[in-house]
């Protein structure tokens, strides 16, 4: 975990374009809705000399495009669908165009998991412009008051920054490592139900089942 970190914290160090490439990493992993505020706070204590205006920008852009990747390949997913889940996600058509931006904007200025919103956006084929900008909107907000409370904390206390910094990505890399872990383990539990239950019968058990 002490290697991933650092490859975080040197591509921070690299200025504008390596905080890109990072935050766009950590946001291509589905499901761990990585706390996009704590990466802008983070850069803004490690390196102060960025602004903190363009951090908040870029963490944004960054979570954005990695999000619409997820969006796109969940609306290409359809495709494999069958006839009857189509025509029920059709019907949800109306009602996600009525509060879809309003969904995504709240989902993506909060803590609130925004991976789910975003499969049932893409398998309704909500309108991508839409998508883009609700959701950039709503996450610049909360990148730029990330970046904002971790320029203005490094702007009091000197030698702090770089500690906290450290800590709050630690804990960042933790939280995503001990989910993926987490579902990992319940993902091996369900193929473990599913094989068990798909396995032929054996005759003891047959005959059984016929007895009770």
């Amino acid at each position: 975990m002490q290697e991933i970190v650092q490859i975080i914290t040197d591509l921070i160090y690299q200025g504008y374009l390596g905080l890109f490439i990072a935050c766009f990493i950590i946001n291509m992993i589905p499901f761990l809705s990585p706390s996009n505020m704590v990466l802008a706070g983070v850069a803004s204590l490690l390196v102060p000399s960025m602004h903190w205006v363009p951090i908040g920008i870029i963490v944004a852009i960054s979570a954005t495009i990695a999000k619409s990747i997820h969006y796109y390949v969940v609306r290409g997913s359809r495709m494999v669908l069958s006839e009857e889940r189509v025509q029920m996600l059709e019907k949800e058509k109306e009602r996600v165009e009525k509060y879809g931006a309003l969904a995504l904007f709240i989902a993506a200025a909060s803590p609130v998991p925004d991976d789910p919103l975003i499969v049932y956006v893409g398998l309704t084929k909500y309108n991508f412009g839409k998508f883009l900008i609700s959701y950039f909107v709503g996450k610049v907000a909360v990148t730029l008051a990330g970046a904002l409370i971790g320029y203005s904390i490094g702007s009091y206390f000197e030698s702090a920054p770089i500690v906290i910094a450290s800590i709050a990505l630690t804990a960042l890399i933790t939280g995503i490592l001990f989910k993926r872990k987490t579902e990992d383990e319940e993902s091996d539990m369900l193929q473990d139900y599913v094989e068990s239950a798909t396995q032929p019968q054996s005759k003891d058990s047959k005959q059984d089942l016929e007895y009770e």
